[in-house]
C-alpha cells in the first residue's frame, strides 16, 4: 500500500481491483463535495488515490510520483482568489501533468463540457492528446467506473510509448557541428547526459556550439515537452533567480522549500556564461541543488529534481585565473559534470563536410545554384586557426557565396573574408555595458578587500550607505555591522 503525502482527513486509499495495473494512481482534485465523494467511492475501488481538493496541491505530487489520471473539476481551479494566482496554478498543474512520466491524463469534470471552455494553459498541443472534459450531472457509478478504466489503459500505453522514445538528435547537431571521431565521443555523452538529471557544465570556446549541445540535452530526455529557459548568467539578482527557481525565500538560502513548483515546472535552466554568476548567488545555486538531489536519494527513485541545471562557459579552464577558480569553486558546488566541445581547429576533417552542408543549405534558402569549394579552396579553409570555430566558418563561406559569380569557390576569394574574420569575430562579441562594469569594478574590489565594506567603500571612494545599497541590489545580504565579512560563498 502505498501512502500520500495530503494530509490523513484529505486522503483515501483503496484495494486494487485487477482491471487495470496496480501502480494506477488516482489524484483527486475535486472541491465539489457530491461529486468528490462519488468518484472517491468508484476510484477506490481499483487505484491507489490521492484526493488533494486544490488542484495546486496536487502540483508537488505530481512533479515526484508517477500517476494515470488526474481528476480536477472548475472550482478546485479556481481556488485561488486572485486572478493572476489561478491563471497560476492552472499553468503550474499544466506543465506538470506534462512532466509526469506516467502519461497522465487530465479530466476535467466542467457543466460546459466543452474542450474550448477550459483556460488556455490546458488547451496546448502538448496536452491536446491527455485532455478530456466530462459533464458529471447525472453519470452513474458504471459508467464512471468505465470511463476511469479506459482513461487509466489509456495513461498506460501513452507511458509505454514515451519509454521506448528514441532520442533523434545526434544526427541534426552532425549537420551543423561534425561527425568527426571527436564530435561522435561527445554525441555519446550528450545521449547519457540527456537521461540523466545530474547538472551539466558545457565547456567550449566561443562559436563551437555550447547553447546547441545545452537544447540537445534538453531535447533528448524526458524534459523535452517542458520549457527550456536560458539566461545570462551575469544578468541574474536574488530576486531573478528565486522566481526562475520558484523560489520565496530571504538571505539565508539555507531554507529552501522542497515542494515549491518551479519555473520552469519539470524543465531546464541553462545558464550561459556561468563564469560571470554572480558570487553572492553561489550559496543559493548549489543549495538548491544539493536539496533536490537529497530528495532523490531519499525517495528510492520516485522523485526526480523539480528542475534541471545545465551551464555553459566558453573558459579555458586548462588555463588558471582568477575567473577559472572561481568557477571551479562554483562547479564543485554544483556536483557538475563537464562536457568538452572540441574547437574546429582540432578537428579540420569536418570542415569539408560542413562546408558542403552549408552550401547546400544556403543553395535552397536563397534558390541559387550550389556553390562547390576546390581543392585549394579547402586546402585553406583546414589550414585556418579559425578563432570563431564553426560560427565564423559559416560566416565565411555565406559572404563568399555571396559574391561569388559561379559555382566554384576558389582560395582567393577565400582569403580576403579569412583575413576579416577574426575583426568579424571580435565585433559580435557581446560587449559590456556600463551598469555591467560597475558590478565587476564593486564585486572586485569586495572581494579583496575581503567582504569588508569600510574597506571597500574607501577604496573605491564613494559611501557606505551607497556601497551597501549596490551589494544589496546585487544579492549579497543585509550589512551585519562595520567591517563585517558578509561575502557569500
Amino acid at each position: 500500500m502505498q501512502t500520500s503525502h495530503f494530509s490523513a482527513d484529505d486522503t483515501s486509499t483503496g484495494a486494487v481491483a485487477g482491471r487495470v495495473h496496480g501502480a494506477a494512481r488516482i489524484v483527486l482534485c475535486v472541491a465539489d463535495l457530491t461529486a468528490r465523494e462519488q468518484f472517491a467511492r468508484v476510484a477506490a475501488e481499483f487505484a491507489v488515490l490521492d484526493i488533494a481538493v486544490a488542484a495546486d496541491r496536487a502540483v508537488p505530487l505530481l512533479l515526484r510520483e508517477s500517476a494515470s489520471l488526474i481528476v480536477v473539476d472548475e472550482q478546485a481551479l479556481l481556488t485561488d482568489n486572485t486572478i493572476d494566482g489561478s491563471a497560476r496554478s492552472v499553468r503550474d498543474l499544466a506543465s506538470a501533468v506534462t512532466a509526469n512520466s506516467g502519461g497522465t491524463q487530465l479530466l476535467v469534470l466542467s457543466n460546459h463540457g466543452s474542450l474550448a471552455a477550459l483556460p488556455g494553459a490546458l488547451r496546448t498541443e502538448d496536452l491536446t492528446s491527455r485532455v478530456s472534459v466530462l459533464n458529471p450531472s447525472g453519470i452513474t457509478s458504471d459508467a464512471l467506473r468505465t470511463l476511469l478504466t479506459l482513461t487509466i489503459r489509456q495513461s498506460e500505453l501513452m507511458s509505454q510509448r514515451n519509454a521506448i522514445r528514441q532520442p533523434a538528435f545526434s544526427h541534426s547537431l552532425s549537420d551543423v557541428l561534425g561527425s568527426s571521431p571527436s564530435m561522435q565521443q561527445l554525441y555519446a555523452a550528450v545521449d547519457e547526459a540527456a537521461n540523466s538529471d545530474a547538472p551539466i557544465l558545457i565547456c567550449g570556446e566561443h562559436g563551437t556550439g555550447t547553447s546547441l549541445i545545452g537544447n540537445a540535452i534538453h531535447d533528448g530526455g524526458p524534459r523535452s515537452g517542458q520549457s527550456f529557459v536560458r539566461v545570462h548568467s551575469r544578468s541574474l539578482t536574488t530576486e531573478s533567480l528565486n522566481e526562475l527557481l520558484c523560489l520565496d525565500i530571504g538571505p539565508e538560502a539555507s531554507t529552501l522549500p522542497l515542494d515549491t513548483p518551479t519555473k520552469p515546472v519539470g524543465g531546464t535552466l541553462f545558464l550561459d556564461d556561468i563564469e560571470a554568476f554572480p558570487v553572492a548567488l553561489h550559496k543559493t545555486l548549489c543549495r538548491f541543488i544539493e536539496r533536490q538531489q537529497e530528495l532523490v536519494d531519499g525517495s528510492q527513485g520516485r522523485h526526480r529534481p523539480l528542475v534541471r541545471i545545465v551551464a555553459a562557459t566558453h573558459l579555458n579552464l586548462d588555463l588558471p585565473s582568477r575567473q577559472t577558480l572561481g568557477l571551479e569553486i562554483l562547479t564543485r558546488g554544483m556536483n557538475a559534470k563537464r562536457l568538452m566541445v572540441p574547437a574546429l581547429r582540432e578537428r579540420p576533417e569536418d570542415i569539408g563536410p560542413l562546408s558542403e552542408q552549408f552550401f547546400i543549405r544556403w543553395a535552397l534558402q536563397e534558390d541559387q545554384p550550389r556553390p562547390r569549394l576546390t581543392r585549394n579552396a579547402l586546402e585553406v579553409l583546414k589550414d585556418h586557426l579559425w578563432p570563431g570555430n564553426v560560427r565564423e566558418l559559416y560566416t565565411v563561406l555565406r559572404n563568399t557565396a555571396i559574391v561569388a559569380e559561379s559555382g566554384d569557390v576558389t582560395a582567393d576569394m577565400l582569403r580576403s573574408w579569412l583575413a576579416k574574420s577574426v575583426e568579424v569575430e571580435v565585433s559580435e562579441t557581446p560587449r559590456m555595458t556600463l551598469a555591467d562594469m560597475e558590478r565587476q569594478l564593486i564585486e572586485t574590489t569586495f572581494t579583496r578587500c575581503g567582504g569588508n565594506r569600510e574597506k571597500t567603500a574607501q577604496s573605491l571612494d564613494i559611501g557606505l550607505r551607497t556601497l551597501s545599497g549596490k551589494l544589496r541590489e546585487y544579492g549579497y545580504p543585509p550589512r551585519g555591522g562595520p567591517g563585517s565579512n558578509l561575502k557569500a560563498a
